[in-house]
Formats: structure tokens, C-alpha cells, sequence
């Protein structure tokens, strides 16, 4: 990660005693991530805090918050898994059988006499994917007074529900979310409703019949999401509309919520291919029948083990490998032979 970047302690290895003991207090499912804190407006002044929109106005000088903004990578181990996403191995599971495709020159001359494809099935340790989280920091100025420090509440959003898949790994990512980028971390009740939360992870998805590349970006594009905001969208769009429609995909769905937007392809019920274009760092391809994909939330989407998909991160390679993968795949359905 590089040079610590925050004067503050970093992260913790487990959840806090005194966080654990708050926790415990608070009645219901729905947890909020949030803590108050004394802050120096020298700190404020110097841009300890611009990353959250913590900011000096310059015309009075008071203390103004921003936010909500999402926190940068580079604060620390899970701010970068809040980013970019997680892999985590797990050796205490079966190992399962995974294809790997690549090329190999024909007699050690490429350019002269062609390549030829590899492929091999191994068995490997199964990996439990969590997604980018796309967690943001709101600050508020809960008083400002003419002394040289403001008390400000600092809120991760979404909310955590004790009932969700993992729900003390993701108490401890958000914690530390926190605590990387403001120097204290905390947990409160919270006031929102169930409802509130779920419009947090749940996806609504569409569906849209086969078409012409224009035809698909104007689809995906009609309804305006936090994606289509990030730098050169429309062509990673239109890149990965390309890949899809040189294999005949039977529809095109779309996936949209508050912290999510996700753009891929059906070719059969059982092999579904997709990214979250917020992010855009690997394509995958999920093995499940699409009655039940279209069922789970944001959050649980991919927290399943790899013997139920391939990822393809998006290295120099991954059409390649990718259009490999989904041959393969669909050659078997053919034949009447499932991957599962």
C-alpha cells in the first residue's frame, strides 16, 4: 500500500472491545457505522480531511462538510478492498475444478508459424469474491464554535443489517473504513427503516432484447446512474457490448441500485456474464440459473465460492480468455452438457 498516509492508527485485526460492548446495546437489525469526533481546524486547514469534503469556506472561515464521499484507496487495506474488491482464498473449503485457456506458439515461432490453445482443468482452492462496496463517509458539523476545534459526526453509508450473508466481516471492513480515514470508528443505532436499507443492496434488473451496439448504449444509458459519471464510460461500454454480441447473447440485463450498476449478458439460463461498471475491474461469468441471480441483492451477489463462477479481471488478455471461457460454455450446453 505504500506509505501510511493518515497520522492516526490505521486498522484493527478485530472488531474493539468498547465498539462490541456498544453494539450489544443497540436494539434491532440495522447498525450504523458512524463516530464523533473532536477535530483541530488547523487539521481542516492543512487538508487533513479534504478526501471526506471537510473543507475551510473561504469566505468566513468556518468549517464546511462536502460529503458523502467515497474514500480513497490508498488510505489503508480496506479502503483499498472498498475500491476494488476482495479475494479471499479459503483453503478450509473442498477444492473445486477450474479451466485455464492460454496460447502457446506453433515450433517456438509465432510470428512465422501461428499459436495453438492450451486448456486444462486443476483442481485449486475455492476463492470467496466480495465485490468493490462502494462504502462513502459523510461528515457533519454538529457545532462550530470560535475555539480552534469543531465537533464532527463522521457516517459510513450503507447501513449493516445483522441478518446479512458475512455479517462480522462486514462490521469489520466498515469499521475500518472509518477508521482508516478519520481516526476513530464507532457503532449507533439507527433510525431508517428496513425499507431504507434494502434500497441500499437490492438491484432492480431489466432486460432488452438483442441489438445493434448504439442500440444497447442508448438502452443502458436512458436510465442515468452513478457509472456513467466515471471517466470513459461510454466506451467501456461499448467495448464490452462488442465482446458479448460477437457470441449471440439470447438478451442484455441491467442491474441498478444505490451502489451498484451492473451491465452484462444472458446466453442460457445457467450462464449469465456481467460487471459492475462503477468499477469496471473484471467480467464474470456465474454458473447459476438466472431465476435465482435475478433474486439476490448487491451485496450477496458475488459472495458465493468460485465453484459457481469465473472471473475475468481485465488484464491485457481477458477478451482472449473470456471469449475462450464462454465458447467452451456454450459448446457444452449444446451438447446438453452443463457446467454444473
Amino acid at each position: 500500500m505504500g506509505t501510511k498516509r493518515f497520522p492516526w492508527k490505521g486498522n484493527f485485526l478485530k472488531v474493539p472491545p468498547k465498539v462490541r460492548a456498544d453494539l450489544d446495546k443497540i436494539d434491532g437489525d440495522l447498525i450504523a457505522i458512524a463516530a464523533v469526533k473532536s477535530v483541530s481546524v488547523a487539521d481542516v486547514q492543512s487538508g487533513l480531511y479534504a478526501h471526506l469534503g471537510l473543507e475551510t469556506d473561504l469566505l468566513d472561515g468556518s468549517i464546511v462538510a462536502n460529503g458523502p464521499r467515497r474514500p480513497p484507496e490508498d488510505a489503508g487495506k480496506w479502503s483499498y478492498r472498498n475500491a476494488r474488491g476482495w479475494d479471499r482464498k479459503r483453503p478450509d473449503l473442498p477444492m473445486v475444478p477450474k479451466s485455464f485457456v492460454w496460447e502457446s506458439p506453433n515450433f517456438g515461432d509465432a510470428s512465422t508459424y501461428g499459436t495453438h490453445t492450451h486448456h486444462q482443468t486443476r483442481q485449486v482452492y475455492q476463492n470467496q469474491v466480495f465485490e468493490a462496496q462502494g462504502m462513502e463517509i459523510e461528515p457533519t458539523v454538529l457545532s462550530q464554535t470560535t475555539g480552534d476545534h469543531v465537533v464532527v459526526k463522521f457516517a459510513l453509508t450503507p447501513l449493516l443489517n445483522r441478518g446479512q450473508p458475512e455479517f462480522e466481516l462486514m462490521l469489520l471492513w466498515a469499521l475500518n473504513v472509518l477508521q482508516e480515514n478519520t481516526g476513530v470508528t464507532g457503532v449507533a443505532s439507527s433510525t431508517a427503516t428496513k425499507e431504507d436499507f434494502l434500497g441500499t443492496i437490492q438491484l432492480d434488473w431489466d432486460i432488452f432484447p438483442p441489438g445493434t451496439i448504439d442500440d444497447v448504449v442508448s438502452w443502458f444509458t436512458s436510465k442515468p446512474s452513478a457509472a456513467s459519471r466515471s471517466p470513459d464510460f461510454d466506451k467501456h461500454l461499448r467495448d464490452r457490448t462488442a465482446a458479448f454480441n460477437k457470441l449471440q447473447p439470447q438478451s442484455y440485463i441491467r442491474g441498478s441500485g444505490q451502489f451498484g450498476s451492473y451491465f452484462g449478458a444472458k446466453f442460457a439460463d445457467d450462464l449469465v456474464v456481467f460487471e459492475n461498471l462503477r468499477y469496471g475491474n473484471a467480467l464474470y461469468i456465474l454458473y447459476d440459473d438466472w431465476g435465482d441471480i435475478s433474486k439476490r441483492s448487491r451485496l450477496d451477489l458475488l459472495r458465493d465460492h468460485d465453484a459457481k463462477f469465473d472471473r475475468v479481471v481485465h488484464t491485457a488478455d481477458w477478451q482472449f480468455q473470456f471469449d475462450k471461457i464462454m465458447r467452451m460454455e456454450m459448446s457444452a450446453r449444446r451438447r446438453g452438457k452443463g457446467r454444473r
